[in-house]
């Protein structure tokens, strides 16, 4: 679903040259286009069934393709081009009695295919084009527009070709594309094989929105991006972080995260946060480099849940402020201070961390013993709530009887002066 909604030029071409034929049928009059007019209006009508589907299939392919790489609007003006210049080209060099979407499935054809070249055999490439060309003019001349065949993979092709080849020297941070998804799950899994299938289910199934990457040219070095905070809308987490361990070293990684914090102050993002762990592999803690990376960049642990991942792997959350954003609008704290437990969840990727769900009541904390219960019988290993501070405050001795003991706090989550603080109990001892 997600790809077809990125995808409305493709898709409206074909659906253009399906709603035509089946209203007006297959074309048999060429003498009739004997004007420029006619001659545009035959692009979107078909000699017979072959050629329409040919067309069509051509477009569905290579519109896609090039769709996900150069997005929606520029596949559209490229479709344009190619149909204004390959008809004209065929019609002052031979005549109008030509009809077809050829223009537009050659232009995307010859993006396509180039797009998906590597520069150092692009000309390779062009010699196995010009020598396919050269063979629909040996032998099918007379009955297809074979100029309009030329001109539209030249200037598909060429927009590839020297797009990539004068495109910015210097890596710069662009919105995820579909295209990139195998090279951006090929740089995660350098560093995590788990996370790159993850991120690869994710991209495919929930889309690309608000993932970035950082590109030079036509490479893909690293990427990054975010996702709004469910309850606070001026709060964002970072999303897959991941650079190239080629390009590690020369100051990517900073880059991507200046760059990123300037997409969020667009956003109106006060505060980013991010998810990591200490996770250890043979000896190598995994993601020291990230970690250095936030550190250098000013952020500041704010949390740690030990054994949260696993026996040896506690979950870490870092703090950002965004020095581009400006007055802090966050809401008002709670008039109630009372805490109610009504539920519990286990959390996402814990070890059986048991996550309890609360609302606020006027005063007092209930529902703690039976919430509690239900988690040992769940066989958690932990239980945590994550509540506003003017809560956590009014409600930390009853937590504390009750076993718990606060790990750390998420400042200025709700507004600035209103925290988000952690409580974790362990559950293993009663």
């Amino acid at each position: 679903m997600g790809d077809i909604r990125q995808l409305w030029t493709t898709v409206s071409l074909c659906a253009v040259g399906l709603v035509v034929w089946g209203v007006a049928g297959p074309f048999t009059n060429p003498d009739s286009l004997d004007n420029l007019t006619a001659t545009f209006w035959g692009v979107f009508r078909h000699g017979d069934l072959f050629h329409l589907l040919t067309n069509l299939g051509l477009i569905a392919v290579a519109g896609a393709k090039t769709e996900w790489e150069i997005g929606s609007p520029r596949t559209a003006a490229l479709a344009c081009a190619c149909i204004l210049v390959g008809t004209l080209t065929q019609y002052h060099l031979v005549d109008g009695r030509f009809v077809g979407l050829s223009a537009a499935s050659y232009g995307l054809l010859g993006f396509a295919i180039i797009s998906a070249t590597p520069r150092e055999k692009y000309w390779t490439t062009w010699g196995m084009i010009a020598v396919f060309l050269a063979l629909e003019v040996q032998f099918q001349s007379q009955s297809i527009s074979i100029y309009t065949h030329i001109t539209s993979i030249l200037i598909g092709g060429g927009y590839a070709m020297f797009g990539s080849l004068f495109g910015s020297k210097d890596p710069v941070l662009k919105p995820m594309q579909l295209s990139h998804i195998s090279q951006v799950v090929a740089i995660i899994d350098e560093t995590d094989d788990d996370d790159a299938r993850e991120a690869e289910q994710s991209f495919m199934h929930d889309g690309v929105d608000d993932m970035f990457v950082l590109q030079q040219r036509s490479d893909v070095l690293g990427v990054t991006g975010f996702g709004v905070d469910e309850q606070v809308d001026d709060i964002a987490w970072l999303s897959w972080t991941y650079l190239a361990k080629s390009h590690t070293g020369e100051g990517l990684g900073s880059q991507m995260m200046n760059d990123l914090l300037g997409k969020l102050k667009d956003r109106g993002i006060r505060k980013l946060f991010i998810a990591t762990s200490d996770y250890d592999d043979f000896g190598t803690p995994l993601y020291a480099d990230a970690h250095r990376m936030y550190e250098d960049f000013g952020a500041e642990v704010e949390l740690t849940l030990p054994e949260f991942h696993g026996a040896r792997e506690a979950k870490i959350i870092y703090g950002l402020g965004n020095p581009e954003f400006g007055n802090d609008h966050g809401i008002e704290p709670a008039q109630n201070t009372g805490l109610h437990i009504k539920g519990v969840s286990y959390e996402a990727e814990s070890d059986r961390v048991m996550g309890l769900n609360w609302q606020e009541t006027p005063e007092g904390l209930t529902g703690m013993d039976k919430a509690l219960t239900q988690a040992r019988a769940d066989h958690a290993k932990m239980a945590v709530v994550a509540i506003p501070s003017d809560i956590s405050d009014a409600n930390g001795d009853a937590l504390r009887s009750h076993g718990f003991e606060k790990s750390g706090q998420l400042k200025d989550y709700y507004h600035v002066g209103l925290h988000q603080d952690w409580w974790m109990c362990s559950l293993g001892r009663k």
